[in-house]
């Protein structure tokens, strides 16, 4: 494919992209992908080894 072929594909497809999101229909993200409850994530936290979410609120400051 030539270069000038190769840049107007390319333009196309970036006024597509605008376009379609002029519209304000374009892909959200899932319900499942939300982080769910505090219970929820604290227990995932606690899980892979990390501090209670209690604990991780409540620090003043960051660990060094």
């Amino acid at each position: 494919m030539d270069s000038d072929r190769l840049l107007k594909l390319k333009v196309v497809a970036m006024v597509a992209v605008m376009l379609e999101e002029s519209t304000g229909d374009y892909l959200q993200t899932s319900p499942q992908r939300d982080p769910g409850s505090e219970w929820s994530v604290d227990h995932r936290r606690v899980a892979i080894g990390r501090r209670s979410l209690s604990n991780f609120k409540s620090k003043r400051s960051s660990s060094r």
